[in-house]
């Protein structure tokens, strides 16, 4: 590994146009910053500056080397700036969510965020809550609040799932095997329409149907095999890597609406842009 008081030197000599100036700077002598220098070409097997009694110039090579290394050393002044700010950040967050999501997803969102920022107390809230006092709220479509948001949708979809076991059981192989399931609906029949209106050219009758008041609790019956229900890329990506839902057949179509990020008031605090951005990287890698 490079000495990294050898790279600081020829990134300060290099930045200051100087071996003296970047010695006054580091408070050091201007032979340590020769050596250093030396020292690091020798490891390297380059030339990096040109010797010169007016003004320090650089090589080809060590023209690369300064450009890398500012990046490199921007990056590590930015991320002691974030642990001090993680450090740093107290108080309470405010956050209400659909419920679907809150379910299936928040947890493993609020529980980064936590470790994240230790003195942050998170404090969360069912949709119907959501209001001008919380810090983010998390909605599926559009809400009338106003603030800040960003729409998260990228490519969801919709698509059957059911339980492994129900799927077996059932010998679901296609869209016609449905009529021997039990339908389970989080709305009043829209999502269904939508995934076999795309999956059959003809009308699909479930042999028995349960309707739910969201997708939550539809999704729930679908992990406890109760039948079988829509999923979605956002709201089912835990279960299908973990194998306690399974989608029934290779037929899929876009969400309908995006989930909407809403900081609301005239401005964000600290705490939830940092929510937020967790929050958006994590959904949208889903």
């Amino acid at each position: 590994m490079l000495n990294l008081t050898a790279l600081r030197s020829f990134h300060q000599a290099a930045s200051s146009g100087g071996i003296a100036a970047a010695a006054r700077q580091l408070n050091v002598t201007p032979g340590a910053i020769r050596y250093q220098i030396r020292q690091l070409e020798q490891e390297l097997g380059e030339r990096l500056v040109v010797r010169s009694k007016r003004v320090l110039q650089l090589t080809k090579e060590g023209s690369l080397l300064h450009d890398r290394l500012s990046h490199a050393f921007h990056d590590i002044r930015n991320a002691c700036r974030s642990v001090a700010a993680a450090e740093q950040m107290e108080g309470e967050l405010y956050v209400a969510c659909a419920p679907a999501l809150a379910a299936s997803r928040l947890n493993g969102i609020v529980r980064a965020y936590c470790r994240k920022y230790p003195r942050m107390t998170v404090r969360l809230f069912p949709i119907d809550a959501a209001n001008e006092t919380m810090d983010v709220v998390i909605s599926y479509g559009e809400r009338a609040i106003p603030g800040a948001r960003v729409a998260i949708l990228g490519a969801e979809t919709y698509f059957a799932v059911c339980a492994p076991e129900l799927k077996y059981e059932l010998a679901i192989e296609g869209v016609d095997d449905l009529e021997r399931c039990v339908g389970l609906h989080a709305d009043a029949g829209g999502d269904w329409m939508r995934v076999l209106s795309a999956a059959a050219p003809r009308d699909i009758q479930f042999a028995q149907q349960i309707y739910f008041p969201n997708a939550a609790a539809s999704l729930m019956a679908a992990r406890d095999g109760c039948g079988v229900a829509v999923g979605t890329s956002i709201l089912c990506a835990e279960d299908l890597r973990r194998g306690t839902l399974v989608r029934l057949f290779d037929v899929s179509v876009p969400a309908p609406n995006p989930y909407f990020v809403i900081c609301p008031g005239p401005s964000a605090r600290a705490s939830a842009e940092s929510f937020v951005e967790m929050f958006v990287a994590q959904i949208g890698a889903a």
